[in-house]
């Protein structure tokens, strides 16, 4: 059988003989998508949850995210910050039970990360059902088709997880309130969300991947509290990367959105302001660099992420490449 019949049988037995392939086609060959199955309680159309975030970006995920060192180290820091700030809040529990919502969560690598350390009862809210297919391999079980801006609980979470999400949510403010309202009416309840930081290391990936925007440290806070959090942290990481992210953002730049005068994101923009062109609307790859770059950059996060779990908690460092901040629901 030659090559081409081989990868037309695998592309129909995976369902993705009529999609985009992020990667050469080879590629599928040695590194095979999960069968494709049938999900419930999907109330989005593709566009609509494309608004948020590109469908094929699933599949990029999952391929990337157990190689790639952005992806290990950003689980790492999340999970060390998160963990840290738990065990003092249940200290006199075990923080490990407690009820958690991980939204936005695409194909589910944080929430494994967690589950892997001894979380027990973490559910995954996506609003791609392809990114529910691929955390249904990784043994998750809990699993909630959803959006930020319906939410479909109220007062049900201890802690909700929202890693990369808000940025590519127009009313960013609706969805805070939406995850407050989730959160359990108690003094422990908490959001933990991370976000890219800094404008100025705004460029075409950003645009690629449906970002609304990036945010400083100040912004976020900010916002944060008007929407009823009170700030326990707030931390950027992935600094020592951040000169080759600034390189990126020279060589790969792209007009950033609108915002207000007033130093807060607008809720809500024009989309037509942000969508990417016919050059930046090219197939999404994260193909790991060469494992030598690889693997010499993922020793210097992790020397980082080392650095800053000595660091106390209310310290940041004074930008990085993403931003941590975790909130405690107030009221």
């Amino acid at each position: 059988m030659g090559y081409n019949n081989t990868f037309i049988l695998f592309a129909k037995w995976s369902n993705y003989a009529n999609k985009r392939f992020i990667y050469p086609r080879w590629y599928y060959i040695f590194h095979p998508p999960p069968p494709h199955y049938s999900l419930t309680n999907n109330t989005h159309t593709e566009s609509e949850a494309n608004n948020h975030f590109p469908s094929e970006g699933m599949d990029m995920l999952y391929l990337a995210e157990n190689k790639h060192f952005w992806h290990i180290a950003r689980r790492e820091f999340i999970y060390h910050e998160v963990n840290r700030i738990l065990t003092a809040l249940y200290a006199d529990s075990n923080s490990r039970g407690i009820k958690i919502l991980d939204v936005g969560a695409g194909t589910g690598s944080v929430t494994r990360h967690f589950l892997g350390h001894g979380f027990c009862n973490i559910a995954l809210g996506e609003i791609h059902p392809q990114g529910l297919e691929y955390a249904k391999t990784y043994g998750i079980k809990d699993l909630y088709c959803m959006d930020l801006l319906d939410a479909p609980f109220k007062d049900e979470f201890d802690c909700i997880f929202a890693f990369d999400v808000l940025e590519h949510i127009d009313d960013e403010k609706t969805a805070l309130i939406n995850m407050k309202s989730m959160l359990q009416n108690n003094t422990k309840s908490l959001l933990a969300l991370s976000v890219p930081a800094h404008k100025w290391l705004w460029n075409t990936h950003d645009v690629s991947v449906h970002h609304k925007r990036r945010y400083t440290k100040a912004e976020l806070t900010n916002l944060m509290r008007a929407c009823g959090f009170e700030i326990v942290t707030a931390r950027y990481f992935f600094t020592a990367i951040t000169p080759l992210l600034w390189l990126r953002a020279l060589l790969h730049n792209a007009p950033y959105p609108n915002t207000s005068t007033n130093g807060i994101i607008q809720n809500k923009r024009d989309s037509t302001q942000i969508q990417p062109n016919k050059e930046e609307s090219k197939i999404l790859r994260d193909i790991p660099p060469p494992k030598p770059i690889n693997s010499t950059l993922l020793g210097l996060c992790r020397l980082e992420n080392k650095i800053q779990n000595l660091l106390p908690q209310n310290f940041s460092l004074p930008f990085g490449g993403s931003l941590l901040v975790i909130g405690k629901k107030m009221g």
